[in-house]
Parts: C-alpha cells; sequence; structure tokens
C-alpha cells in the first residue's frame, strides 16, 4: 500500500475508533468539544460494557492488521497512541474494572457544569443538556449501584461519600441560580424539576454506599501485577516496579536533602519544620483566596515571557474560582476547555476554599498551604507554563491529528506540569526568593511521597495511616492534608505519575542536550515537546532522540 493510501486508511480508521469512544463515553466527546452528544451520560450496563468491549478488541485488530510500516513518523506516534489509547480500555474494562470497586472514577460524568459555565450555545440550549443529564442521573446511579461490589474498600468508599454528597449539593446549590436569564418557564421549571431528582438520587446513592463502607474492607491496593499493567498501558512504560520504585526513593532522598541543606543556609540551626511553618503563616485571608491568587497570575506569566523559556501562543487568560463541591479533595486544579472547542474557549482555574464547618484550626491548616510562595508553585503547575500553556499549544500550536488530541497519557501531562515548578526556578525565576525555592522542594516531596506511596499501598501493603504518616514525616505536611493525600491514593494509584512523568520528562532533556551539544535551546526543546499533545512519553524518545536508549527513566 503506497504511503498516501496508508495515511488515508489510518485516517480513516482512527476516525471510527475515537468515534466509537466517544459513543460509549458522550461525555468525553461533549467536553473536548463536540456537541452533538451533549445532555447525555454513559451506558454503564452489563450488555453495553460486553459490546464494547468487543468493539475494542475488533479495533485493535483492525489497527494491528493495518500496520504502522507504511507511515510516515508523524502517522507512527498517532498510530502508537492509538493503539495503547485502546489497550488502555480494555485493560481497565477486563483488569482494573473500576464499575466493581472504584465509584469514584465516575463522580465526573455527573458533572454539569460546563453547560452553564461554557457559552458555547444559546443559554437555553444548555440548560436543555444540562437538563437532560441530570434525568440520566438516577438510572445512571441505579447501573452503577448494581455493579459495585459489597467489599469494595471502605476508605474508598469515605471519599466517594464525600464526592457523591458534593455532586448532590453542586446540584441543590450551586445550580440555583443557573438559569437565571432563562425567559421560558418550562425550561426553568424542568431544569430544577431535573436538579431535584438527580440530588434526591444521589443522596439515597450516598446512603447505600455508606452502608457498604460500614461492612467493607479497608484493603484498597490492586497488586503488583495489575499495578504494572496500569503503566504498561496508561503511559507505554515496561520497566520492573523494583525499578521504578528505586528511582523514586532516590528522587525523594536527594530532595530531602536539598531541602534541609537549603533550609540550614535560611536559618542555621532552625529545622525544616520551622521554616515551613514560618512560610505557611505568610497566606492569604479565606475570603481573599481567589481574588489574589488571580492578581499573581500576570506577573508569573510575564516573567515567562523575560525569561524566554517557552512560547505562550495565545493571549488567553483563564478565571480563577472556587473548586466544585465534588471534587474538594485536590488542592487546586486546571479546567481547561475542550481541544476541539470552536466557541467557548474559557478556561478555569479552581482553587479550593476553607469549608464553612471547619475549625479555626482546620482552616489555618489548610490555608497554610496556600501561603503566597505555595501559591505561585502551585500557579506554575496548574497555570503557567503548567497545563494552561500545555493546553495553549495544543489549541494554538501546529495542527495535531486527532488521536494525539483525544488520548493523553497521565504521566505526560501531570509530568509536564510538575517539572515545569523545578525548571522555572532553574531559569532564574524566584532568585533572591531561598523561601520560594524551599518552596518548590516542598511540592516535589509530596509528589514524591504520592510516587512511593502509590506503589507501597498498591504493592507492599501499606495502610492508609502509615501512608498518611509518610506524607507527615517526609513532605512536612499537617495531619489534615496530610489524610487527604494519603486517601486519593487509595482509588487514584496513578498519581505516582506526577513524579514519574517529571522524572522521564528530565531525563528525556538531558538526553536531548547531550546529543544537540552547542545547539541545544530550552525553549525550542520546551516547543517540541509539547509540539505532539500529550503522549505517553516512552514514545516520545526515538522521535526527539537519535539514539533514544532502551528506557526512559
Amino acid at each position: 500500500m503506497a504511503q498516501r493510501e496508508m495515511d488515508t486508511a489510518f485516517q480513516k480508521l482512527s476516525q471510527r475508533l475515537i468515534k466509537e469512544h466517544w459513543d460509549f463515553y458522550p461525555t468525553a466527546g461533549s467536553r473536548i468539544g463536540r456537541h452533538k452528544y451533549d445532555g447525555r451520560l454513559p451506558d454503564l450496563s452489563p450488555s453495553q460494557n460486553k459490546r464494547r468491549e468487543e468493539e475494542l478488541r475488533r479495533g485493535l485488530s483492525e489497527l494491528r492488521a493495518l500496520g504502522a510500516n507504511g507511515l510516515d513518523e508523524t502517522g507512527r506516534l498517532s498510530y502508537q497512541i492509538m493503539e495503547l489509547f485502546l489497550r488502555r480500555e480494555l485493560f481497565i474494562f477486563n483488569d482494573l474494572k473500576p464499575l466493581e470497586n472504584n465509584p469514584m472514577r465516575y463522580t465526573g460524568y455527573l458533572n454539569v457544569s460546563g453547560y452553564i459555565r461554557r457559552d458555547y450555545a444559546p443559554l437555553e440550549d444548555r440548560i436543555r443538556s444540562a437538563t437532560s443529564a441530570m434525568k440520566q442521573a438516577p438510572d445512571f446511579l441505579e447501573v452503577l449501584d448494581k455493579a459495585l461490589s459489597d467489599r469494595i474498600s471502605s476508605h474508598v468508599v469515605d471519599i466517594s461519600v464525600e464526592s457523591y454528597s458534593g455532586m448532590a449539593r453542586f446540584y441543590r446549590v450551586d445550580l440555583a441560580d443557573a438559569a437565571t436569564g432563562v425567559t421560558d418557564p418550562e425550561i426553568v421549571t424542568e431544569f430544577n424539576r431535573a436538579r431535584e431528582t438527580a440530588a434526591v438520587a444521589l443522596d439515597s446513592f450516598v446512603e447505600r454506599l455508606k452502608r457498604r463502607g460500614a461492612s467493607g474492607p479497608d484493603g484498597f491496593a490492586i497488586g503488583a501485577e495489575l499495578y504494572s499493567g496500569m503503566l504498561a498501558t496508561g503511559e507505554g512504560l515496561d520497566a520492573p516496579l523494583s525499578r521504578i520504585a528505586a528511582i523514586g526513593q532516590a528522587s525523594l532522598e536527594v530532595n530531602l536533602a536539598r531541602i534541609k541543606d537549603l533550609a540550614q543556609s535560611i536559618a542555621p540551626g532552625r529545622s525544616v519544620s520551622e521554616i515551613v511553618e514560618e512560610i505557611g503563616r505568610n497566606h492569604p485571608q479565606a475570603q481573599q483566596l481567589i481574588p489574589e491568587t488571580q492578581s499573581m497570575l500576570e506577573d508569573i506569566r510575564q516573567s515567562l515571557i523575560d525569561f524566554d523559556v517557552i512560547t505562550v501562543p495565545s493571549e488567553d487568560r483563564c478565571q480563577v474560582i472556587e473548586t466544585p463541591t465534588y471534587m474538594r479533595y485536590a488542592f487546586a486544579a486546571m479546567d481547561s476547555a475542550g481541544a476541539l472547542e470552536t466557541r467557548a474557549t474559557e478556561s478555569f482555574y479552581y482553587v479550593t476554599p476553607v469549608e464553612d464547618d471547619w475549625t479555626n484550626k482546620q482552616a489555618e491548616e489548610w490555608l497554610s498551604n496556600f501561603n503566597y510562595d505555595t501559591l505561585k508553585i502551585i500557579s506554575v503547575h496548574e497555570v503557567y507554563p503548567g497545563h494552561f500553556v500545555h493546553h495553549l499549544h495544543n489549541r494554538y500550536g501546529r495542527e495535531l491529528p486527532l488521536v494525539n488530541r483525544v488520548a493523553t497519557a497521565y504521566s505526560f501531562t501531570e509530568g509536564w506540569a510538575h517539572y515545569t515548578e523545578q525548571m522555572i526556578l532553574e531559569t532564574g525565576y524566584g532568585e533572591g526568593q531561598p523561601k520560594l525555592l524551599l518552596t518548590q522542594l516542598l511540592e516535589s516531596l509530596v509528589r514524591n511521597c504520592r510516587y512511593m506511596c502509590s506503589l507501597r499501598m498498591h504493592t507492599e501493603g501499606m495502610t492508609l495511616n502509615e501512608a498518611t504518616k509518610f506524607f507527615m514525616e517526609n513532605a512536612y505536611m499537617a495531619e489534615l492534608p496530610a489524610r487527604r493525600e494519603a486517601l486519593r491514593g487509595t482509588f487514584d494509584p496513578g498519581y505516582l505519575n506526577y513524579t514519574l512523568g517529571k522524572l522521564m520528562i528530565l531525563k528525556l532533556r538531558e538526553d536531548y542536550q547531550r546529543e544537540q551539544g552547542g545547539a541545544y535551546n530550552l525553549k525550542e526543546f520546551h516547543d517540541r515537546l509539547l509540539s505532539f499533545g500529550g503522549p505517553a512519553l516512552p514514545l516520545l524518545r526515538p522521535i526527539l532522540l537519535m539514539n533514544p536508549g532502551e528506557s526512559a527513566l
């Protein structure tokens, strides 16, 4: 087959395979910008799951029968991304089986905030879509409840109860004024009825989850075999877990030593914990957290341009708002517009506020993690030049194949954002601010702890309490945020990917710089790295390097 014919055949096949993915997960199609999927929730019933699994197997067979030999370099990369994409979904269906044991994986399908926040169509139409989705919520939850095992980890149940309760509150409280401006009373009535019906269904689902939690086991580990499979299909990384653990431990020890040395240079004779506590006291007041974060972003953006370390391809800005109630297990998060969105390109930077029912001690502990230095590092990660700039490259950079936009790797997206925290200080940003460097090291230690606790919790029997203690001792965290970090590890073993991806990018950069010699340019490396979307990082080594070597780590 000639290359042109091969390219055409692969393009047609990949487009069909992605359409099949969106047809099964319509929320994914809607959020990326294909609004014909608006207002639909996935059907996760056993018959549809069986049909989807057969579809995946057929698609993978067709892809492999086509092969990649006749494709150009760009096509071969897209082929590899597509193959991993299908393998990962099959692995989730057959092996991880989150529908049986991990309700946290499904909360996001119920999120209708995109219909409200993004002005891609008349408000009436968007309210109708949100109404349609919420009308389907009771059936969706019923299917999920029937699929869930009675032996779900009590810890996963605890965080799931919080998340689904947050979604009910989101429907009742956060969406109360969402239809303001709609003149058709029938649309408003239907929307409000759907909100309450869905919230009642969520209340019932939460109570059933609580009963499961009361009798469920503490154990949540997926085991070494599934853990290796998660890395192989999700991140394209085939390496012994012992090697992955050793590399993570070495990174942790380097950062622990660096932070102790830096602390002594800042205040000889004082402990890291004392300096961290001092840094933590310098934070915004609860009511000023959002506005002060917004004003901080412009300064970081300008510094990024002044240091000329990456192209900022647009004048677009993101809006800083409070984290939605159903995802407040995270300190902060970036919600960028869909990669295929053509009209509503708004992006939102979520920052998690103090909860109204927290004690003063809990509120102070939470805000200590949003001290001004930490807020800068978090904003680098989420916005400039982390997730938001990555999104801008995908939107405004060279035309990316569809599969590159759709199929992204956890280790690339979070690894890039985490890498930028270290990288921007290497360029001179924050020079003369040793406490900012110490804070960056603290953030690295948090991610180091995620890496090690994920491995140990899921493959070595580490308990939730032991993981909490590990975060407190190695990332200098107070007990409340440390426990929240440990809880996340029970349902998200992939959160090692922050450090894993960062380490793979650093190795790739080191190898690239060595090969380029005097022609090496940091900005050019970053722009090239982001020009491929967000694929599994091992796939990029043969493209960026003349001698890619055998290991991405």
